[in-house]
């Protein structure tokens, strides 16, 4: 495979020796021509369109959770054979199931 012509993405630093080795001669043009022919329909971190996945109709959260509990939320996905996204909606689900909640008053912000 020696002379073989590889894609490269924008990421990929040219000055490093090793992949000028195996690239050969890459122009900034056949980078951006490369890279444009993909076709990206939804950007990373997204909820899935396919009702069957977990993260259908979903919003990316970042929170911060107890070492412990979090391991026993490792656990019981682990024991259980669901993805962590899975077990964590079974756990707040079964949580609040009880909890007799009404809708908190909408801000002005969010209108």
């Amino acid at each position: 495979m020696k002379g073989a012509k590889m894609p490269v993405g924008k990421n990929i630093n040219l000055k490093d020796k090793l992949i000028k080795k195996t690239t050969g001669k890459v122009s900034n043009k056949n980078i951006v021509s490369i890279t444009r022919k993909t076709n990206i329909t939804r950007k990373t971190g997204m909820s899935s369109p396919n009702a069957k996945t977990d993260t259908y109709k979903t919003r990316k959260m970042t929170f911060y959770i107890k070492e412990d509990l979090l391991q026993k939320l490792y656990n019981f996905a682990y024991w259980d054979r669901h993805s962590l996204t899975e077990a964590f909606n079974i756990v707040l689900r079964d949580g609040l199931k009880e909890k007799d909640l009404k809708q908190r008053p909408k801000s002005q912000k969010e209108s």
